[in-house]
């Protein structure tokens, strides 16, 4: 069995891992990024539900049981939505990985930083 440390760098390198590790991975990186966007989202002021941020994932791509190119984005439908693209390897990486961590946290930043401003234009019109 491996440590998660030797998980990242099996992962890094492009080496194979077992299906149901790639897939635990996974599933714990899609929830703790979302979890992530939504305690940023609401200590900036924002008004976001639970249900406002949400993974344009299919079962089969969250399922996958090989690492994929492909960018998922994270969505926060507030009145304009915010996008954010995370790869799949920052998925299956984070929080592990100091260095995607880094670059998932800039992304998060990012969204967190256009739906305030977003919010405080909407406010502005209002």
């Amino acid at each position: 069995m491996m440590t998660r440390s030797e998980e990242i760098r099996a992962l890094r390198a492009g080496r194979p891992l077992p299906a149901e590790t790639i897939i635990a991975r996974r599933a714990a990186g899609v929830h703790a990024i979302r979890r992530e966007c939504i305690i940023r989202l609401l200590q900036s002021g924002v008004k976001a539900g639970t249900l406002d941020i949400a993974w344009d994932d299919t079962e089969e791509t969250t399922l996958s049981e090989q690492v994929t190119n492909r960018k998922h984005k994270l969505i926060f439908r507030g009145r304009r939505r915010v996008v954010g693209e995370f790869p799949d390897l920052w998925r299956l990486c984070y929080p592990d990985d100091e260095e995607l961590k880094a670059e998932v946290d800039r992304e998060i930043e990012r969204m967190v930083d256009q739906a305030r401003k977003n919010s405080m234009e909407d406010l502005g019109r209002s």
